[in-house]
């Protein structure tokens, strides 16, 4: 029994948060079309915040209305991917996964013993997959430039963001895939 930790069964999937994103996205785009199509016909808008703009002027805010979603959208696919690793390196600690001794088990009792519930996701979990893992030292890599990510958009962004091009959704899930194949962690 993992003392501290209360596993929930009912975790967040990706394929919930993919759900949850597409259908929030669908419902951006249905509304944008009904509002260009009413203002192209001469309808009301039925919205205070649609009224007066031109076609030019609700693309652009249903664009910042799309981009926003895919912020949320990225913020909750990294939590969640997040979720599996920690629900992996707990059931490892425990010993759910068998009494395996094999080295990354070893280095993450180890670390559970000297940390407790202390235990840091980027420099304890990644970096013992990271050195135990053969090949799996670029994913690891790749997923932790995407957990700065989720520190930036979870943090209310009120830094620049100066680590390169944005994270988008589809790209965050290639990411976790990529690196749950190399580390044996199942998401979903």
């Amino acid at each position: 029994m993992i003392p501290h930790v209360s596993i929930r069964s009912d975790q967040v999937t990706m394929d919930d948060v993919l759900d949850y994103c597409e259908t929030m996205r669908d419902g951006i785009v249905r509304r944008a079309e009904i509002a260009k199509r009413n203002l192209v016909d001469g309808t009301d808008l039925q919205d205070p915040k649609l009224f007066g703009k031109s076609v030019d002027e609700l693309n652009a805010y249903f664009e910042r209305l799309l981009d926003e979603a895919d912020k949320q959208a990225s913020l909750f696919i990294i939590a969640a991917a997040e979720a599996a690793i920690r629900v992996d390196f707990w059931k490892r600690v425990d010993g759910k996964r068998g009494k395996r001794k094999d080295s990354v088990n070893r280095a993450f009792r180890n670390i559970y013993k000297s940390q407790k519930v202390r235990v840091r996701l980027e420099e304890d979990i990644l970096d013992i997959w990271s050195d135990a893992v053969p090949g799996a030292k670029s994913e690891v890599g790749v997923f932790k430039g995407a957990l700065r990510f989720r520190h930036w958009l979870a943090h209310g962004r009120y830094w620049a963001w100066k680590h390169g091009a944005e994270y988008d959704p589809n790209g965050l899930i290639l990411i976790i895939e990529d690196l749950f194949s190399k580390i044996g962690v199942a998401g979903n």
